[in-house]
């Protein structure tokens, strides 16, 4: 999965689809200016699942690991998420990001709402 680097203070998405689990990469800034974005790719995201895989075999993966910065609106975008793929019966799982990204998800508490993974080894 590839994604080219945004402009200073963008984002940029990319979506790969295999195995029956769609994985979204971020790549930039999470934030009030990328939320449209966002918001649409995890539409389309669950819309694509909905279409290509059973129920019980849905699965998205939020790759956090390129991202720079993420903001309370970011944070908003990926509970909302969470908590449609619940609604939904499907898997929601975030690969964690960086310290600072990191560290907004500890002290909101949203590590304890949010289910991360680590990446699988290279």
């Amino acid at each position: 999965m590839s994604a080219s680097a945004p402009a200073p203070g963008g984002l940029t998405i990319s979506s790969t689809l295999h195995d029956g689990t769609l994985s979204i990469a971020l790549v930039g800034e999470l934030d009030l200016s990328g939320a449209g974005q966002m918001e649409a790719s995890l539409a389309d995201a669950q819309r694509t699942l909905a279409e290509t895989q059973p129920a019980e075999d849905r699965r998205l993966v939020i790759d956090l690991a390129r991202l720079s910065f993420l903001d309370s609106t970011g944070l908003r975008l990926l509970l909302q998420a969470d908590a449609r793929a619940r609604e939904g019966g499907y898997e929601l799982v975030l690969r964690p990001g960086s310290a600072s990204v990191q560290r907004v998800f500890e002290v909101t508490g949203a590590l304890d709402v949010l289910r991360f993974e680590s990446p699988p080894a290279a």
